[in-house]
């Protein structure tokens, strides 16, 4: 048997919080521990610093976050990019010049001293489902007491976003967000969530012609530009869809399952 191994974003693909999809379907669960029963591997691929509970229920075999600079595969952490504190730092500065609400993550907390700001509500309501206030982020901080992995940043205007982006462009990673929830997600320069799902398939030694990936967002082209099948959910953006090797239902109309049946005969 030639082992396979799927990569799967979250947000969009496997739950759509907005629209009230908090969880995996259950034919989405169904689908793929038959797929892990047959001695394949699936493999979140994530820009977001943590998995959520709401897919926790279902076994991944590995977990790739922070878009590539978190990789944990069997309970074993692969890669840890943690921002040296002038990296922080320097980020604390440009965003406080362009009014940015900023949100570290790492795998030892969570900092943010703008919780009960409206931009940052309004990010907690599209990608948690809540506008409550979490318990355990550290709001008063120096650069020195982070130790994050990555940042989101939230700015009023996209004009703020790329004069940010821009200051920051030559040392970090960004991805920007420019319309809706203005905001860009920041990292070391080094992995990305692509590179990241490259490097687990060939340390894993599965061949590239056996590798596949879900997704909905611009966050996802590269990862499908780096692995041979790259299946977009029917609510993608259209750059993905443009570069997709195929294109599936919406992640609120069972895509991933039914995918599951095209592709590996897994399913009704």
């Amino acid at each position: 048997m030639d082992k396979k191994i799927v990569f799967f974003d979250i947000d969009g693909t496997l739950v759509n919080v907005p629209h009230g999809l908090m969880h995996p379907t259950q034919k989405t669960k169904d689908a793929l521990i038959e797929f892990k029963k047959q001695g394949h591997k699936i493999v979140i691929a994530t820009a977001r610093g943590e998995v959520p509970q709401s897919v926790q229920d279902i076994k991944f075999d590995g977990y790739i976050c922070n878009d590539g600079h978190y990789i944990r595969f069997d309970n074993v952490v692969l890669i840890d990019d943690i921002m040296s504190t002038t990296q922080i730092q320097k980020q604390m500065d440009v965003y406080k010049k362009y009014n940015g609400r900023s949100m570290y993550n790492g795998h030892d907390g969570q900092w943010c001293a703008f919780l009960d700001d409206e931009l940052i509500i309004k990010h907690r309501e599209m990608f948690q489902g809540t506008s409550k206030r979490p318990i355990g982020v550290i709001e008063n901080f120096t650069a020195q007491d982070v130790k994050a992995i990555s940042c989101c940043v939230l700015f009023e205007n996209a004009d703020d976003l790329w004069n940010a982006y821009h200051e920051l462009e030559d040392e970090f990673t960004m991805i920007p967000y420019a319309t809706g929830l203005i905001r860009m997600d920041v990292y070391n320069k080094g992995f990305t969530k692509g590179t990241a799902c490259a490097y687990l398939y060939q340390k894993l030694g599965i061949d590239y012609e056996n590798t596949y990936a879900f997704g909905d967002g611009v966050n996802d082209i590269e990862m499908f530009q780096l692995v041979n099948h790259g299946i977009a959910m029917g609510n993608a953006v259209q750059e993905l869809k443009n570069i997709a090797s195929d294109i599936t239902k919406s992640v609120d109309d069972d895509g991933i399952a039914a995918a599951f049946v095209k592709h590996f005969q897994i399913g009704e």
